[in-house]
């Protein structure tokens, strides 16, 4: 994931420089890094995960809905290949389960990204938003023969659904981290 530089790190390599007596640099120095520390341990608890640039594309979070059981998802896109995967690892009746899902890009430009998954029971699509860092996953029901419809059901893809996908560290996130607290 890229670094960029914040005021804070400016302002101190500037301060650091323009400080010529050793003595007081090395002060300067420790004061810096004994305010750094705080202020990075703190940024990092308010980092959101949504990452973008030219030719990929990262979020982590989990859909608000979706999954009755406490479940992260990890979605990484790739623009040379076209794909999106998303990674999720959810934890019920005591046992952990990881499901992958691959989606084929169709739109990838400066506002963001249109891609979908064919499922045997659902089309499902992904929508994200670059300007709004938001990210939506519907899914839609195919047409298929009444004893797949019947199996389809069963697995729980029975109708058409909109989702919103809430990212790490965002205020709803930490509200209930993994979606444990939600209705069952």
């Amino acid at each position: 994931m890229e670094h960029r530089e914040g005021s804070f790190e400016m302002v101190t390599r500037c301060l650091l420089r323009s400080l010529q007596v050793p003595l007081i640099k090395y002060a300067g120095m420790a004061l810096v890094l004994a305010f750094g520390i705080r202020a990075s341990a703190f940024s990092q608890t308010t980092h959101v995960h949504f990452s973008v640039d030219r030719t990929s594309f990262y979020a982590d979070g989990r859909e608000s809905e979706k999954s009755l059981f406490p479940s992260e998802t990890q979605i990484n896109c790739d623009r040379q290949s076209k794909t999106c995967i998303a990674a999720t690892a959810e934890y019920y009746y005591g046992h952990p389960h990881v499901s992958i899902e691959y989606f084929q890009l169709l739109k990838w430009d400066v506002d963001g990204i249109i891609a979908t998954s064919d499922a045997i029971c659902m089309q499902r699509t992904l929508l994200i938003s670059f300007p709004n860092k938001a990210i939506s996953i519907s899914g839609m029901l195919k047409s298929l023969p009444k004893e797949k419809t019947e199996a389809c059901e069963t697995l729980g893809a029975s109708k058409p659904y909109t989702d919103v996908f809430v990212l790490k560290n965002s205020p709803e996130w930490n509200k209930d981290p993994y979606g444990e607290s939600r209705d069952k």
